[in-house]
């Protein structure tokens, strides 16, 4: 494709925090920027810091502009804006406040402020050809700008709204918690404006596309998934070795782990006592059994060596019970030859069959039969880890989701 001048990338994506390239969240950015870098000669990328974080000096932007060129193999000029402190205000009128307004909602007033929108302005003052906004946070000082946009790309890998719904069935249940729900129509106003505002929506999956067309029924919600690089496939290790991967920062993850720990763990272990389980990935201290490990469990933290890490595990488990998007670990999981065992919010938006290519159970009692079938059953472990693997190579190599991105942002621009 013939490159153009130039892409503007908008992101609260924090490239100097330790573990910054580990999350999910960055390999689906990665995505974008490999079909953005198809088309443009340079990316201008802006990041929100978040507020309490300090601010950069110039020969740290340049450092940061250096580290991903380097990267991402494409000319990169950044710069940096810290988010508006959150409003000191009491818990109940916080929620009432915020109810009347999608700029002043928790997570998006940090994004609405005159500073928030002057860097963006700035950024669009130097006519980029596209823009493209990684996630719904980000589109708050573009829907608040008075300039004239480009075609603007939005990539919403996780529908808010669904995940606020959510997280607030989850336990604990408090009255205050309660109040929260006043803030959904503010949410679907926001998500619904965002939507219209873009040139194209990119949402993971098909099942997300078809919730945000009945939110907003316009023909440019697209569905881009999440992807991974094939590695070279094996077979599932002949010990019986449970692995989990993912960034525990983020509560989906953490809440998922302690309910695999608390409640299905000790049950595989009464059923296969040579069992052992490996929670992987950044920031494992955040998991509330890290200080005292149950047995045969261990915390190995982040991993150098992902094909080590699969080499040793008979079967990768995603026990997610909240959130929304769709799981990068399962379709790498995939891409190995590994069968996992998800609940189905976990797997959710992945086109996979229960029984065939995936085992699918949300309460601890099955999640752990299903384990522990796999583990005590070794032939059964290689097919459906065979079948999985031939799912990844149709539906989810990485090289053929970013060429189809990058057909979409050339169509945009030409």
């Amino acid at each position: 494709m013939t490159a153009i001048s130039k892409a503007l990338l908008v992101s609260a994506w924090q490239p100097t925090r330790p573990g910054a390239t580990q999350s999910g969240l960055y390999r689906r950015l990665t995505i974008m920027i490999d079909a953005i870098k198809q088309n443009c000669s340079t990316i201008e990328a802006l990041f929100f810091l978040r507020h309490q974080d300090d601010n950069i000096a110039e020969n740290q932007v340049r450092a940061v502009e250096r580290d991903l060129s380097d990267r991402w193999e494409v000319d990169v000029r950044a710069s940096f804006c810290r988010r508006e402190p959150p409003r000191n205000t009491e818990r109940f009128d916080r929620y009432l406040q915020s109810a009347s307004s999608f700029f002043r909602l928790p997570g998006y007033s940090e994004f609405s402020g005159t500073a928030q929108i002057a860097a963006v302005d700035d950024c669009l003052a130097r006519n980029p050809d596209i823009v493209f906004i990684h996630r719904l946070q980000c589109m708050t000082p573009l829907m608040l700008t008075r300039q004239i946009l480009p075609p603007v790309f939005f990539d919403i890998d996780d529908i808010e709204h669904v995940a606020m719904l959510r997280h607030l069935s989850q336990p604990p249940h408090w009255w205050r918690k309660n109040l929260a729900y006043l803030q959904l129509p503010a949410l679907l106003r926001g998500e619904r404006n965002a939507i219209k505002l873009s040139f194209a929506t990119l949402v993971c999956s098909d099942l997300d596309r078809d919730k945000l067309m009945r939110l907003c029924p316009v023909g440019n919600i697209m569905t881009i998934p999440n992807a991974v690089t094939l590695p070279v496939a094996t077979n599932p290790s002949q010990e019986p070795r449970i692995v989990m991967l993912g960034n525990y920062e983020y509560s989906p993850n953490r809440l998922g782990a302690e309910f695999f720990l608390d409640k299905v763990w000790p049950i595989i272990s009464a059923g296969c006592p040579s069992a052992e389980a490996i929670f992987a990935g950044h920031r494992v201290e955040a998991i509330r059994h890290f200080a005292h490990p149950p047995p045969q469990v261990t915390f190995p933290g982040f991993v150098e060596d992902l094909d080590e890490l699969y080499r040793r595990a008979r079967i990768v488990i995603c026990p997610i019970l909240t959130g929304g998007g769709t799981r990068v670990k399962i379709m790498e999981a995939a891409a190995y030859g590994r069968p996992v065992v998800s609940t189905c919010i976990g797997a959710e938006g992945i086109d996979l069959i229960d029984g065939k290519e995936i085992i699918l159970r949300d309460s601890a009692e099955d999640f752990a039969n299903a384990c522990t079938d796999l583990l005590k059953d070794y032939e059964m472990a290689r097919i459906l880890g065979l079948a999985v693997r031939s799912v990844a190579e149709c539906r989810y190599d990485r090289s053929r989701i970013v060429a189809k991105l990058a057909g979409l942002l050339h169509q945009a621009v030409k």
